[in-house]
Formats: structure tokens, C-alpha cells, sequence
């Protein structure tokens, strides 16, 4: 490198260190609270998001609840499954693990539920099950944040059988059955458990998946346990035809709107809270989350951030043509229940 080449080297090692302490600096900064706190105090759906930031935010970061996962997963039968899957590099095996934990988790461990087996009866009555409305929990119920709990009546032995909704992700470890609420619950946090980056992504028209970050893909990557699919984002509004208003991921650090990423069609309107207080609310908890981080940590997310925003898609992948699939209906959920829910194809 002559001497010429090492002055720009060092001007520009200069001005990319005086970009980053800029960017850092103007995010410590923090932002507008009271704006903040008269959104929360005015807009109901703020209120609910905010509420969603601060659970998702914290619950799958439990050290304790991430071992009893790697306790309770037959981990050589994955490792050995991830260990055979063909690879370009090293840097593909976190996508590799995630697909065979997609697999292993809807084949093997988990249980789709649309109506429960009769207590009494045992295994095969399900079909049986007659739906009597919900009621609220009991104290064993309740100390697993179950708010409501579904009622059936077997219409041969008359027995009513309880299926409480739990949310606690341990207690659902243990059930191992769900609708796509528990699917989604338990599986950010084997995901977390394995390492990964991975987002909790809530859609406000009654579905939540999860996405993962890939290093090899250089993105976000959805991923749904109930459908066992692996960066398909279009399948809700393409191939079942979904409609859709807002899709909101948060994890540990972030808070933010990835409607557009799935909404490709089939768009409701957006009218529960303007597009600017939306994005304010997102920038701020996103603030918030990330206010204890190092510099370098701030300055790495921000760039990741910048990227997402543009829409960025490396080569390795073309999303565009993906989105040409042949339109099907939802895999996971029995036919009536995915037609009264606009999840059918249709």
C-alpha cells in the first residue's frame, strides 16, 4: 500500500470513527417521554403493544427455563439430522439447525390441538368433543398464566374436559399441545435456548410466528413451527389468503413494524394508531431495550436496522420469485376452523 493509499485509509478510518460516536451519541439521547407517555396514556392499541414489548422482550431470555429446553429435546437425534443436512459453509448450519427444529418440533414433540382427547376415554375421542364455552382458571391453572380456559363435553360418556390456554412456555414444555399461540411461544424459546436470534412476531388479526436472524442470509428469516416453514413470508397473505393489518416483531433489543414483509396482499386498513405515532412508539421502545448495550453493540444493531429498512436481499435468495407459489390453504387447524378464520386459501 503506498503512502497515498494509507492517507485515505486513515481519513476514512477517521470519518467512519466519527460516523459511529455521532449515530451512538444521538441514540443515547433518548427520546420524546412525554410524547411517549401521552401515546400510551390516549391510544389503547399502544397500550397493547407496549404491554407485548415489555413481555417479549424478557421472557425467552431465562437462563434456567433455556436449559430445562435443552434438557427436554432429544438433542443427539438433532444434532445428528443437522449433521447430515448438505451445507455451503460452515456459517449455513444455525439455518440448518433451525429447519431441523422445525421438523423435529412439529413431527416429534408437539401436538396441534383443535379440540382435546376426553379425560376419561383417553387418546382418539377428540372428534367427539363437543365445545361448551370457556370459563376462567383455577389456582393450579391460573399459576401458569392461563387466562381462559375451554370447555368440552364427550357426547358418549357426558365427561367435561378442561383445556386451559397456558402462556408459560415451560408449563407448555411439559403439554406439549397447542394451538399456533403455544406453537409460536415454545418455539422462540427453543430457539433462544439454541443461541439463535430470533423474533416473536404477533399479528393483530389473530396468528404469531417467529423469525430468526441468519448470518449466512445476512437477515431476518421467518419462520412459522405450525406450517414447519422456513423463510416463506408470503404464505399468510398469498397462499392462504389471509387478511392482514399489522404484523409487530419484538425480541430482547427491538420493537418493529415488519407489516409489509408478509402483507403482500389482501391489506386491511390501518387505523388503530397513525403511521407516525407507530413508528415513534417502535424507535422509542427499541431505545429503551437497547439503552444498556455497549457502543458497538448500538452501532451493529443500527446498521442491521438500516439494511431491514431498505428491504435488503442478498443474492442468495430471491423472495420475489417465492411469492409465485401455487396458492394452498393453512396446513396446521382443522378445515372449519381455518374457514371461519379466512385461512383456507379461498
Amino acid at each position: 500500500m503506498g503512502e497515498g493509499d494509507e492517507n485515505f485509509q486513515r481519513v476514512a478510518d477517521m470519518f467512519l470513527k466519527q460516523y459511529k460516536n455521532l449515530l451512538v451519541e444521538r441514540f443515547r439521547e433518548g427520546g420524546d417521554n412525554h410524547r411517549f407517555q401521552r401515546l400510551i396514556q390516549n391510544n389503547s392499541f399502544a397500550r397493547d403493544l407496549y404491554d407485548k414489548a415489555n413481555r417479549f422482550s424478557t421472557i425467552y431470555e431465562n437462563a434456567s427455563w433455556q436449559s430445562s429446553v435443552l434438557e427436554t429435546l432429544d438433542l443427539d437425534l438433532i444434532y445428528a439430522n443437522v449433521d447430515a443436512m448438505p451445507r455451503e459453509s460452515e456459517e449455513q448450519y444455525p439455518d440448518n439447525l433451525v429447519k431441523e427444529l422445525l421438523r423435529y418440533f412439529k413431527q416429534d414433540f408437539f401436538k396441534w390441538c383443535n379440540k382435546p382427547d376426553c379425560d376419561s376415554c383417553g387418546p382418539g375421542t377428540s372428534e367427539q368433543q363437543e365445545p361448551m364455552g370457556t370459563v376462567g382458571p383455577n389456582n393450579d391453572e391460573a399459576r401458569y398464566e392461563c387466562s381462559v380456559v375451554e370447555l368440552y363435553r364427550h357426547n358418549v360418556c357426558g365427561t367435561v374436559t378442561r383445556f386451559p390456554r397456558y402462556n408459560n412456555p415451560i408449563k407448555l414444555l411439559e403439554t406439549r399441545l397447542g394451538r399456533c399461540g403455544e406453537w409460536c411461544n415454545v418455539f422462540t424459546l427453543i430457539l433462544r435456548s439454541f443461541g439463535l436470534e430470533a423474533r416473536y412476531v404477533w399479528n393483530r388479526e389473530d396468528h404469531v410466528w417467529c423469525e430468526y436472524y441468519s448470518k449466512y442470509l445476512k437477515r431476518w428469516v421467518h419462520v412459522d413451527s405450525c406450517e414447519q416453514s422456513f423463510d416463506q413470508p408470503y404464505i399468510y397473505s398469498v397462499n392462504w389468503n389471509k387478511k392482514m393489518s399489522y404484523c409487530i416483531a419484538f425480541n430482547k433489543d427491538t420493537m418493529i413494524d415488519v407489516s409489509k414483509r408478509y402483507i403482500l396482499k389482501n391489506q386491511l386498513p390501518r387505523d388503530q394508531i397513525s403511521e407516525d405515532d407507530l413508528k415513534f412508539l417502535c424507535n422509542f421502545v427499541t431505545r429503551k431495550l437497547r439503552s444498556q448495550l455497549s457502543d458497538k453493540d448500538i452501532y451493529d444493531l443500527a446498521c442491521q436496522d438500516s439494511l431491514e429498512e431498505l428491504g435488503y436481499f442478498p443474492t442468495k435468495t430471491d423472495a420475489k420469485k417465492a411469492i409465485k407459489t401455487q396458492a394452498q390453504g393453512r396446513e396446521s387447524g382443522s378445515a372449519d376452523w381455518k374457514g371461519e378464520r379466512g385461512e383456507d386459501g379461498s
